[in-house]
């Protein structure tokens, strides 16, 4: 069974190749992308609702582009029940995307709609553009009812795969293998439970650390 995440990849792979760092679940939106000073949201989605065009309106307010993207057979389903679909989509400066097989090609290319920039959406909007250029790996698949990876998560990843290569170590040896300035800082507050203090005053992962970061080793 078709799941959102599945849409994830061959979204990612088509606006990467039109020159965006592509990122998944940053704020609100399941897809982010950041060209030079340009923003893009893109909403996955199994199902064409009005929700969805609701929740593309409101991706306006943050982004320059925003598109949705659906499975090519759910597209042409819907077009056949409501054949102004796209004239729709065109009126409010939406963007589509189809996925079929894999492979994901645009069928309606946005527009920059210059919505009403409230103190909360620019906030949101920087917000976001931080996350984005704080995050260093490609972890987080957009679409995910899991928990997020943000750039703090992928900090606390690398630390556990430190600590599992090295079994027991210094937050200042931690701190020198991994080069994550904040790693002390990360590893007394724990705030993820991944870590335990031995009475040797070193860390080690915890059970939960062991299994959690099982999903991003193998």
């Amino acid at each position: 069974m078709m799941k959102e995440t599945d849409l994830f990849k061959p979204v990612r792979q088509l606006f990467l190749s039109l020159g965006y760092d592509i990122q998944g679940e940053v704020g609100a939106a399941d897809v982010f992308g950041l060209k030079g000073e340009e923003s893009l949201v893109v909403e996955l989605k199994l199902a064409v609702s009005l929700k969805l065009i609701y929740q593309a309106i409101e991706r306006q307010k943050v982004a320059d582009f925003v598109y949705i993207a659906v499975p090519k057979r759910i597209y042409r389903s819907h077009l056949k029940l409501n054949g102004s679909f796209l004239d729709l989509l065109k009126r409010l400066g939406i963007g589509l995307v189809t996925i079929s097989n894999e492979e994901a090609m645009i069928e309606l290319e946005t527009q920059n709609v210059q919505l009403a920039k409230t103190r909360r959406s620019l906030r949101i909007k920087g917000d976001m553009v931080r996350e984005h250029k704080k995050r260093e790996t490609h972890l987080a698949v957009g679409g995910t009812k899991e928990e997020r990876v943000t750039a703090y998560k992928e900090k606390v990843i690398e630390i556990a795969k430190a600590l599992h290569a090295l079994s027991e170590a210094s937050s200042s040896l931690i701190k020198e293998y991994t080069r994550i300035d904040k790693a002390s800082d990360i590893l007394a507050k724990n705030y993820s439970g991944w870590f335990e203090k031995t009475d040797h005053k070193t860390y080690r992962l915890s059970e939960k650390g062991l299994s959690s970061l099982h999903e991003f080793l193998f």
